[in-house]
């Protein structure tokens, strides 16, 4: 039987979602400067050549000065080409990144996935991940990004990273990433968490192997999760246990994001996963919005197809504790992460290098 071009569409989405979510040289300016950001004036770097002498003649009543004119100086925003801040920020605004050198036919995509609501005129994304395919090498990298990361949106102001998205779309967010950690994004794909909760029961639960130790609540019903221990949890298990915020972290909430992820990768391969794919696609096709279109999957195919037989290309780096600070912002009083842009760049220049 044929399937409509739809239902490929989506149904190597969710493959190439659930393969990405079991979740070349940088540097950064030794001291970077930094400036105040303002609507009402733009900040510049000034580089001007040294004034050329004058020259004079000896004036009489018809004589004239000749004068050699000077250079104008070039202003060279610090934000260099991307778009300026349109709102005051709350922090200096840091200097771009250097980008990172990707292989030629690397491609990366963002993972955002948000609780949305139609009816909501505000939301936030609870999850970012990078995923940077490598056809060529046959590898994958998945990056975790905190949502409380504080940094520079272009075009707006410095601001925690889950706020671009709404805020701006996917080229608002996209230059965030690549302003801050240097990647350049080509492709977003936008999940729904309801879609997974569904997704989940649609496979008859997942087997997710526990790292750490977590008692807490969800919805008033309480969990006591053991570490190094294998727990089968339905849709609703799986999405509180992802969600969870007390006696936590969200560098914690990163780390059972990413045991989820694998446990729904490894059950979706698996025949009875395989055999619920028409399912799996009618619920997907609900809360899956992305620019990826059959025409770009197609080339990366081999690529996923190699990781649903053997996943241990596929590689996991986090931007954890050590390489932020905690602040509390100094006039809305915001708990928010400032990144440590030399131990980032150290971490992506690992995390992005071929094996």
């Amino acid at each position: 039987m044929k399937l409509p071009t739809r239902i490929i569409v989506h149904c190597l989405l969710f493959i190439l979602l659930t393969a990405c979510e079991v979740a070349t040289n940088t540097t950064t300016p030794s001291n970077p400067l930094m400036v105040r950001s303002s609507p009402l004036s733009i900040h510049t770097l000034s580089i001007t050549s040294s004034p050329s002498p004058i020259s004079e003649q000896t004036s009489n009543s018809n004589s004239t000065q000749d004068l050699i004119p000077t250079h104008t100086p070039t202003l060279i925003p610090l934000w260099q080409d991307f778009p300026g801040p349109t709102e005051d920020s709350e922090i200096d605004i840091p200097l771009p990144v250097t980008p990172i050198e990707f292989p030629e036919n690397a491609v990366n995509i963002i993972l955002l996935g948000t609780d949305r609501r139609e009816s909501w005129k505000w939301y936030q994304t609870d999850a970012i991940m990078i995923v940077s395919l490598d056809p060529d090498s046959g590898t994958a990298t998945i990056l975790s990004v905190p949502r409380d990361l504080y940094l520079y949106i272009p075009g707006w102001k410095v601001n925690r990273i889950n706020t671009a998205e709404y805020h701006g779309g996917f080229e608002m967010i996209a230059n965030a990433v690549l302003y801050n950690l240097g990647i350049p994004v080509h492709h977003w794909v936008r999940v729904e968490y309801g879609g997974f909760r569904e997704a989940i029961d649609i496979l008859e639960g997942i087997d997710v192997l526990t790292s750490r130790r977590l008692t807490s609540m969800c919805e008033g019903v309480p969990y006591d999760y053991k570490a190094g221990v294998e727990y089968h949890m339905d849709g609703f298990d799986a999405m509180c246990y992802v969600r969870m915020r007390m006696n936590s972290s969200d560098f914690d909430r990163l780390r059972r994001q990413e045991e989820v992820a694998r446990a729904i990768f490894n059950k979706v391969v698996s025949i009875d996963g395989i055999l619920k794919t028409p399912q799996l696609y009618a619920t997907f096709s609900q809360f899956v919005e992305s620019d990826l279109t059959l025409e770009k999957l197609i080339p990366l195919m081999p690529l996923v197809t190699k990781f649903a037989l053997d996943s241990s290309q596929i590689r996991f780096y986090n931007i954890n504790s050590t390489m932020v600070q905690n602040l509390r912002t100094p006039e809305s009083g915001q708990a928010v992460l400032l990144p440590k842009h030399d131990l980032i760049q150290e971490m992506l220049e690992q995390a992005f290098s071929r094996p």
